[in-house]
């Protein structure tokens, strides 16, 4: 903040990845996920009563970004530069926030093939550490459901972004995202060793 009381941003040099057009490549995959575990790291012992904005998550353990994706994170390479976007930073799990990048960076969110999506959902687990690529991925469609119930109900209590993302179309727009999911779940787990 300014001494007028104005939001000042800095520019953050790196390149975002169109995820509508590209993949992560496997190394930046690995860079997006080797930051999360030192980021976990990092807060492991933290807490803070809140108000958080982010939706209430089962159970929590750490503080968590709750939305690390390629839309928010840049680039120099394939080495990861910057996080951004830190408003629903807030308690979470490790399992959530691995399934919430496995939605992203997969990405789970279509459908890349099932062999591939096993591939990289090893990269996700073999990275961070501690749980089978099998779990991040069952854990995929709670994580997501969590996040599609909270939306209008957040919009409802006045919260002007989620409001926005009903004007975007979500949750149903993501919704049936998670129900073509869960159709793949077999094929892409039967991948997984």
């Amino acid at each position: 903040m300014d001494d007028l009381g104005r939001e000042s941003l800095t520019y953050l040099p790196g390149r975002v990845v169109d995820i509508d057009t590209e993949l992560l490549t496997d190394e930046q995959v690995t860079s997006v996920v080797g930051w999360t575990r030192d980021f976990h790291a990092a807060v492991a012992g933290f807490t803070h009563p809140g108000p958080w904005r982010y939706f209430p998550m089962p159970s929590p353990t750490l503080i968590g970004h709750n939305d690390v994706a390629p839309y928010n994170v840049c680039f120099d390479g394939n080495e990861l530069v910057g996080v951004f976007d830190w408003d629903m930073a807030g308690p979470s799990t490790p399992l959530f926030e691995l399934a919430f990048i496995a939605w992203n960076c997969v990405p789970l969110w279509r459908d890349i093939g099932p062999q591939a999506a096993a591939r990289r959902l090893t990269v996700i687990a073999s990275t961070y550490g501690g749980f089978h690529p099998r779990q991040i991925l069952r854990a995929v469609p709670r994580r997501i459901q969590i996040m599609l119930d909270g939306i209008p109900l957040a919009a409802a209590a006045g919260d002007q972004g989620m409001v926005s993302l009903l004007a975007l179309g979500e949750p149903g727009r993501s919704q049936s995202a998670v129900a073509d999911l869960v159709e793949r779940l077999p094929a892409i787990d039967r991948h997984l060793h």
